[in-house]
């Protein structure tokens, strides 16, 4: 693993490194890889609970409607902004990375030295799995408000839809370092929306990233028409709708085999 960007120690935060399966720090802190690649750097005195994040039923939805490439046009978009700040081999910090369906699809257009946490760990192993061929744990199960990274390590930081701590990606970036942020826009999956409840409202604008200077924003929209019923069954088991809607609702997307619904995305580039 590159010294700039190696792990830290979640108990005293000095520099990890690896020997066979283990990272080990000079404090003789351990902390073994998983058989997927990926580490573990969540101390259980800092989890709110025993299997904090998404679970693995909304992750394995997620990685379902994703690797059906009905997003595809928004990994595209979020590659189209990044490209002229993203040279081959600079580094790339997923923050909430998930499955890593966005990394992979950065990675292989840009080739970034990648790496990615997630407080689930199930959508870490996921994402480990996508990425087997690379060397050394690219991976880690880790906070996105105690990020297990040195200062001014990477070039550029991805969230897609993650929660993040402003003031750890001032840290972890580089003075010039970019931030590509998404989230879902007023309008994203109205349709579905419509089924699950008598009134509708829309997603709130996002706000700005504060000591950031945006660079660009972009409206991603598109429409998906989905012709299976596994398609819609994982698009409503990825997204809170699926404790939040009606039973009533649930049922009738249960027994749905077409939906058509409109994608609505705000994707913003800001620079440190």
């Amino acid at each position: 693993m590159p010294e700039q960007i190696c792990w830290l120690c979640p108990v005293c935060g000095d520099p990890l490194a690896q020997t066979q399966r283990t990272l080990r720090c000079t404090n003789r802190h351990s902390f073994d890889l998983a058989k997927e690649g990926y580490c573990n750097l969540l101390l259980a005195s800092r989890m709110r609970s025993k299997n904090p994040g998404d679970d693995k039923a909304m992750l394995r939805a997620r990685a379902g409607f994703l690797n059906a490439g009905h997003y595809r046009p928004l990994a595209d978009a979020i590659v189209d902004i990044l490209a002229p700040h993203l040279p081959s081999g600079a580094a790339l910090l997923d923050c909430g990375c998930g499955d890593g369906y966005y990394a992979e699809a950065v990675h292989q257009a840009l080739e970034p030295t990648l790496r990615g946490i997630d407080i689930a760990r199930e959508g870490v192993r996921m994402a480990a799995r996508r990425f087997k061929r690379i060397t050394g744990p690219a991976f880690a199960v880790a906070s996105t408000f105690d990020m297990p990274v040195p200062d001014a390590a990477f070039d550029a930081a991805l969230q897609v839809f993650a929660p993040v701590s402003e003031t750890e990606l001032m840290r972890v970036l580089k003075p010039d370092g970019v931030y590509c942020a998404v989230f879902p826009g007023q309008q994203h999956l109205m349709a579905l929306k419509e089924v699950m409840y008598e009134q509708t409202r829309g997603h709130k604008e996002p706000t700005h990233a504060e000591g950031f200077t945006l660079l660009e924003e972009r409206r991603v929209t598109f429409e998906m028409n989905l012709r299976r019923n596994t398609d819609i069954q994982n698009l409503l088991a990825m997204t809170p709708l699926n404790w939040k809607g009606s039973r009533e609702g649930k049922a009738q997307l249960r027994a749905m085999n077409a939906l058509d619904v409109g994608a609505d995305f705000v994707v913003r580039l800001y620079r440190r």
